[in-house]
């Protein structure tokens, strides 16, 4: 998913500003981590909608062929 590397780079910061006490680095890993979740969001759903599409688009085909309109 486009979003773990994001994510993962988040919680290391997140981590490491926790634990010196540096509220700026454990911000920046938390708002890292919420835009690798919206990245991951973003990817599901977009292959649910070409999904769909494709599913639409194979029952428009399909619904062609058995009435005859191709011939």
């Amino acid at each position: 998913m486009p979003g773990k590397v994001q994510k993962a780079k988040g919680r290391l910061k997140e981590t490491a500003g926790r634990a010196v006490g540096n509220r700026r680095l454990e911000r920046e890993g938390k708002r890292d981590r919420m835009i690798g979740a919206a990245r991951d969001k973003a990817h599901k759903l977009k292959k649910t909608a070409e999904r769909k599409i494709d599913e639409k688009l194979d029952e428009l085909e399909d619904d062609r062929g058995s009435d005859g309109a191709n011939e």
